[in-house]
């Protein structure tokens, strides 16, 4: 399945991005949003955003859950490829 790298936007001020990357990860956890799973969920609270890797069928179909299921602003959306050393 592919793999997406999901930056958000900044986040309103009232969403905690530690505490947005917590919910994610566990509402993304294996089997409770069907085809959608969350490999990685990373917050940096100076500025406000979130970032996850996301194993999906597609790139519209993650696009979808992140911002219609999980609220979360999406900044870009793009198929990764992880290079090992």
């Amino acid at each position: 399945m592919p793999r997406y790298l999901v930056n958000s936007a900044i986040l309103r001020s009232s969403k905690d991005p530690r505490a947005c990357a917590e919910g994610a990860a566990k509402m993304l956890a294996k089997g409770k949003i069907k085809g959608i799973e969350a490999q990685s969920c990373y917050c940096c609270s100076s500025e406000g955003r979130v970032a996850f890797i996301i194993e999906g069928p597609n790139e519209d179909a993650v696009l979808e859950v992140v911002q219609e299921q999980l609220d979360i602003p999406v900044a870009s959306i793009f198929e990764v490829t992880e290079v090992t050393p």
